[in-house]
């Protein structure tokens, strides 16, 4: 009798393995509901790219990824996105699997950068940098009506650069036709972000005020009553009074 193979759930690539005989494997970058990002390595060019791999009972038809792709193509001028390459089928534990490829982003991880600082957090003047590349970096996708979905600090890549930061995000999740509200819950989510940064409910209450006035306590409706998009965080941040 023919038995479906099991849903993947999982798709666990470790490092050096190859996928469709032309991607090598090097390391997980995010995962989510849709799926999973690896770096990867073309085996012919030996060129370095970042590729979601979507889960087949979450995408059965490829759609979440053409849109993907589709919103990477036309966002590609905010530098805070990866840049789309291509997109592909392979064939993993017998399933048709879809593939978005696209640039790779020479970072780690928000959460994992934050392990390695002292106490797991930034201090008030590196988190408030890492929060205005944020929103700078987002405000040109919701100015356009568009949304992100899914910005947490594992979707968040980082590096030093001087005295600043570079950011990016690695992933898009698609809940369907933008709307106000979901630009809103980016917004939220960038707030919960930058709480994380300072070091989370146990370091906020000795937060200075400047801080505060941001997270204003994780109250959604104190955080929308001020900010309503990624360019207003990005404005307040420019127009800061530190007195």
């Amino acid at each position: 009798m023919y038995r479906p193979s099991p849903k993947i759930q999982r798709f666990d690539f470790t490092t050096g393995h190859v996928v469709a005989g032309k991607y090598v494997i090097e390391n997980v970058l995010g995962s989510g509901y849709e799926g999973e990002v690896y770096a990867i390595v073309e085996k012919t060019t030996g060129i370095r790219r970042a590729a979601k791999f979507y889960y087949p009972h979450r995408d059965p038809l490829g759609k979440s990824a053409i849109a993907y792709a589709r919103k990477l193509d036309a966002l590609r001028h905010c530098p805070i996105l990866l840049q789309y390459h291509h997109q592909e089928i392979v064939t993993v534990k017998r399933k048709k699997v879809t593939v978005v490829v696209s640039e790779l982003f020479e970072g780690e991880k928000l959460s994992e950068f934050l392990t390695r600082q002292p106490g797991g957090k930034l201090t008030t003047f590196e988190a408030l940098h890492v929060l205005y590349a944020l929103a700078r970096g987002i405000a040109p996708i919701h100015a356009r009506g568009e949304y992100h979905g899914d910005i947490h600090d594992d979707n968040i890549m980082i590096r030093r650069i001087g005295i600043g930061f570079d950011v990016r995000l690695v992933d898009f999740f698609d809940l369907g036709k933008p709307t106000r509200r979901k630009v809103w819950k980016d917004v939220l989510n960038l707030v919960m972000a930058f709480h994380t940064i300072i070091g989370g409910r146990e370091k906020y209450a000795k937060q200075p005020a400047v801080v505060k006035d941001i997270i204003r306590g994780l109250k959604d409706t104190l955080i929308l009553k001020r900010f309503h998009s990624a360019g207003d965080i990005q404005r307040h941040l420019e127009n800061l009074d530190w007195e």
